[in-house]
Order: structure tokens, then C-alpha cells, then sequence
């Protein structure tokens, strides 16, 4: 029979502050938010990571437990949760960014016209939204853009702790221009798309007034994707390089963010 002994109490609480914190964070990692990673894969990542780094962290981690004591244990959880969860959120935000320019690409290109035929269905076709999604997470993987980030997680354990969160909570102005900048940047990147499928949706009007018997609504389906293929392809190549030049830019204000508290 095994048995597990508890030779630092201390020790292991530091231990398992760091394991939650990274624990939520991970959960919403682009690469961990989806149903198809098994939680057992989620938490045996937390688990690594938060070993890896649990040496650097825990002198942090530890002035909080001896300032507040082993009794604060379960205050002290809920706080690193809170923490994580906040981080978590602004990381996703950030690849949130190109799911939304995915989504809006989809509809202007009429992919989502599935829910004209079948009323009932409430799910759209999203084939956009996960093509730049994992074309976006393959460019941010191999140019080593994920370093920052961890880096940037590392450091809120020396920043961001029990001591001080009332400043991390009071920044009003970040948040508000984190989120200002992520809609325009969405907005930015499906542009192209959504001045065509205006121009389209003008051509057709004519088109309905001028030859009365013309199936406009048939039409539109085919001419809004045909177009929006051969539109996107044309501007694929600027898109990822300016999307790449985004994704920078918000990571790099994320980092300033949770670094400088």
C-alpha cells in the first residue's frame, strides 16, 4: 500500500496556488479551450508547467502564504483562480480577435445561408472562423510568439498577487482600450469582405429592378462566395501578415499590462 506523506506543508499549498493559476489560464489557452483535449491532458499539462516554473515563482507565491497564513488557504485559491481567470480572459480575447474576422468573413461570403434552407438549425457553418483560427495558431507556434506569453504568465506571479490585485482590478482604461482595439482590429481584418459584399448587394439591387424575373436571392448565394473566394485569395497574404502584426501588438500590451503592476 502506498502512502503519501506531506513533509512541507508550506511547500505543497505554494505548490498548488501556482497549479490553479495555471490550471485556469490553460483552460483557456487557444490550444486547450476546445471540447476535443481531454481535461485529463489539461490538467497534466498544468501540472508540468506549473513544475517547470515553480522554482522562479515560488519566493512570490510563498510571501503571500507566510504574510496570510496556511488558514487563508482556501481565500488565497480563489484568488489565484480569480487572477487566472482574468489573464486566461485576455489571452483568448487576443485570438478572439481572428475568430471574429473569421465569423464576419463567413457571413459575408454567405456560408452562413444554411440557416435560409433549414430554419431550424442553429448552428452556422463556421468554416472561416476555424481556417484563420488554427492557420493563425500554426503562425503563432512557429515564429515562437508563445515564449511571451508564458513569459508574460511568469511574471504576474512576482506582480499580480493577493497584495496587490485592488491595482490590477482598477484599470478601467486598459481594459477599455484592450477591447476598443480588439473590435476595430476584427472589423479591420474582414474589411475587404464587407466593402465587396456591399458593393454586390448594390450591383444586385439593380440587377432585381432592372430584370424583375431574376432570382436575386439565388443569385446572391452564388456570386457572394464565388466573389468573396477569389477576393479573399487576393488578399490572403496581407491578411495573415497584417493579422501576425495584430496579434503582436495586443500581446505586447498584454505583457506591459501584467508585468508593470
Amino acid at each position: 500500500m502506498i502512502q503519501v506523506r506531506i513533509t512541507d506543508l508550506n511547500l505543497f499549498i505554494a505548490f498548488w496556488l501556482v497549479f490553479v493559476r495555471w490550471q485556469t489560464i490553460i483552460m483557456m489557452f487557444p490550444m486547450f479551450d476546445g471540447d476535443f483535449v481531454p481535461m485529463p491532458a489539461k490538467i497534466l499539462s498544468a501540472l508540468l508547467i506549473s513544475y517547470s516554473f515553480f522554482p522562479s515563482v515560488a519566493p512570490f507565491v510563498q510571501h503571500d502564504l507566510m504574510k496570510y497564513g496556511v488558514d487563508s488557504f482556501w481565500y488565497l485559491t480563489i484568488i489565484n483562480i480569480l487572477i487566472g481567470l482574468i489573464i486566461g480572459f485576455l489571452v483568448k480575447s487576443i485570438m478572439e480577435i481572428f475568430v471574429s474576422a473569421g465569423a464576419m468573413i463567413t457571413q459575408q461570403m454567405g456560408f452562413t445561408s444554411l440557416r435560409y434552407f433549414d430554419p431550424s438549425s442553429t448552428e452556422t457553418v463556421g468554416l472561416f472562423e476555424q481556417i484563420i483560427k488554427w492557420s493563425m495558431l500554426m503562425i503563432i507556434i512557429s515564429s515562437g510568439a508563445l515564449i511571451p506569453m508564458f513569459k508574460g504568465v511568469q511574471g504576474t506571479f512576482s506582480n499580480i498577487s493577493l497584495t496587490n490585485i485592488d491595482r490590477f482590478l482598477s484599470s478601467p482604461e486598459f481594459y477599455l482600450s484592450f477591447f476598443k482595439s480588439a473590435f476595430l482590429s476584427a472589423l479591420s481584418l474582414s474589411a475587404p469582405l464587407i466593402y465587396t459584399n456591399m458593393l454586390l448587394t448594390a450591383v444586385l439591387g439593380i440587377l432585381a429592378r432592372t430584370v424583375p424575373q431574376l432570382n436575386v436571392l439565388m443569385v446572391s448565394f452564388i456570386v457572394n462566395i464565388g466573389v468573396g473566394m477569389m477576393v479573399f485569395l487576393a488578399t490572403s497574404d496581407e491578411f495573415f501578415i497584417v493579422a501576425n502584426d495584430v496579434y503582436n501588438k495586443h500581446l505586447a500590451d498584454w505583457f506591459l499590462f501584467v508585468t508593470t503592476r
